[in-house]
């Protein structure tokens, strides 16, 4: 199921961040520095080389798109194309690390990031200017042509400087390109940031548009649970589940780890029926901030940052018990929804409900979830 809606956003590209550019500052200023000894007291100590490692490595774009999901393409007809990343201040997944890639576009330079920032948007251009100029705008092609994003230019005697900046928070990864040079009068940086748009590159390519279309496995001849996890490849993973009141295996195209437990955010899910394994639905999350997770009274959530669903099986069927979501206008605007398989929730004729509060409850409620461990398959 593909569901994308966009955010908001934050320009030049020989700065780096404050994360990864101070290690260079620092180690000009100390070259800088008269030293404090006489060269016969130096002569007289031990000597010790000490120098700031480089935060910044060189590596490939196919490296850059396995560290960030959605990944930006450079331009076509770019040159001097140079793909690097900044070592990470954490081990944590989130923020993750930064990618880079600068590149030479007639008449001007660039330098575009990428990383994963979660829930949060991050300004990661490394930009600290008193911006002259803020215009917030829509970016085609990104998000369907719905992604909002910020303009931003600096003007100086000596120099211009624009920066654009622009968060999907379907996926949680910020982005930014910046360029500079003496004049930009009547340049479009919006316009080179629409050409990086990579549909090849998007976590949703080539995935069907709705559930229904899913292709299950072929569990032909499989007698039980334990025969259908034999047919499992590589890397996939599997967990036993109770929903509702039926016993169910799910099927995960993988899993990630974190903190020692193995999370998936897709599953096809089997049940038994006259004593044989049947399937009889397949989920999927919108990005791994919302790992399947079993609710305290048995039913299964499914989520994303806009939209999130209850499911149980009833009468044996995997049906959505309960789902809330929001969808956003070109303003900004919301509009809520409620919605059940099994009830009347009390919505409009349109599924649409006065405020959010409905969708807030459900999300405590994952909040408060049992996140399924997974088993991974290694062969």
């Amino acid at each position: 199921m593909k569901r994308i809606i966009v955010m908001t956003m934050a320009g030049i590209m020989a700065l780096s961040m404050v994360a990864c550019g101070q290690q260079a500052d620092t180690a000009a200023q100390a070259e800088a520095e008269p030293a404090a000894e006489t060269a016969q007291e130096a002569e007289s100590q031990p000597q010790e080389m000490v120098g700031m490692a480089n935060p910044w490595h060189d590596i490939t774009e196919e490296e850059a798109s396995a560290i960030v999901p959605n990944l930006f393409k450079v331009p076509e007809g770019a040159a001097n194309v140079k793909w690097s990343k900044c070592d990470s201040e954490s081990d944590a997944p989130v923020p993750g690390e930064l990618v880079q890639v600068t590149f030479n576009l007639d008449p001007h330079s660039y330098t575009a990031r990428a990383q994963v920032t979660g829930d949060n948007y991050n300004d990661i251009s490394g930009l600290y200017y008193e911006w002259t100029v803020n215009d917030e705008v829509t970016l085609a092609n990104w998000a369907y042509g719905n992604m909002k994003g910020n303009c931003y230019r600096y003007l100086s005697d000596e120099e211009t400087v624009d920066l654009i900046t622009w968060y999907d928070v379907e996926v949680g990864i910020s982005y930014s390109l910046s360029t500079s040079a003496k004049d930009l009068d009547g340049f479009d940086i919006q316009a080179i940031a629409e050409q990086m748009y990579d549909e090849t590159k998007q976590g949703t390519y080539g995935m069907p548009d709705d559930e229904d279309e899913h292709q299950p496995m072929d569990i032909t001849g499989c007698d039980t649970f334990t025969q259908i996890v034999d047919k499992l490849g590589d890397g996939q993973a599997y967990a036993n589940a109770t929903i509702g009141s039926e016993d169910v295996l799910l099927v995960a195209s993988g899993a990630f780890e974190v903190e020692g437990q193995h999370q998936a955010i897709d599953a096809e899910v089997y049940k038994y029926t006259d004593g044989a394994p049947e399937y009889v639905g397949y989920v999927e999350c919108g990005g791994t901030a919302y790992p399947l997770s079993i609710s305290k009274d048995g039913m299964l959530l499914v989520g994303s940052n806009h939209w999130i669903k209850k499911l149980t099986m009833e009468p044996g069927w995997l049906v959505v018990d309960e789902e809330a979501s929001v969808e956003y206008d070109t303003d900004g605007g919301a509009t809520y929804y409620h919605h059940s398989d099994l009830r009347d929730v009390g919505a409009d004729e349109n599924g649409q409900v006065e405020d959010d509060s409905i969708m807030t409850a459900m999300y405590a409620l994952y909040d408060d979830c049992e996140i399924i461990d997974f088993a991974v398959v290694t062969k």
